[in-house]
């Protein structure tokens, strides 16, 4: 800005200007800083919509992993009881196996006769058996032992 004064006009004339310019420059700011604070607030009132479209989609996402977790629960749960199923399965097998070894061994011997088989036999039936699960029993298993 420069002090000289321009020939033919008056000082006041200079000053009004001057004002004029400054009122305006200050108009530009305001009208800048404006565009400034607008744009901010749509950059939130976007951040606010683009938030409440991601929970709308996530939600049903959130249902679905609470779902799939209490089958994945409920699956692991099953595969422990058959699992513990297996085990009395193979023991069951393992005592049958022994069982039929000795039945095989007493009709094998050189002086079986059936009278020593049926002797045999009668011992297995005296032999003391580990208690069954009531459970271990299949559902369409209609035999009482």
């Amino acid at each position: 800005m420069t002090t000289e004064q321009a020939p033919g006009s008056p000082q006041w004339a200079q000053i009004l200007i001057s004002a004029l310019g400054l009122l305006g420059g200050a108009g530009g700011l305001s009208v800048l800083a404006t565009v400034l604070l607008q744009r901010r607030k749509l950059r939130a009132d976007a951040a606010g919509a683009l938030t409440e479209v991601a929970l709308t989609l996530v939600q049903p996402l959130r249902s679905r992993v609470a779902e799939l977790e209490a089958e994945a629960l409920e699956v692991r749960e099953q595969m422990a009881a058959s699992q513990r199923e297996i085990q009395r399965l193979r023991a069951t097998v393992w005592e049958l196996t022994r069982t039929l070894e000795r039945w095989r061994a007493a009709i094998m011997a050189p002086h079986a006769t059936v009278q020593r088989i049926r002797l045999a036999v009668a011992d297995e039936d005296r032999r003391p058996h580990p208690p069954r699960n009531p459970t271990a029993q299949h559902p369409d298993d209609d035999r009482t032992d």
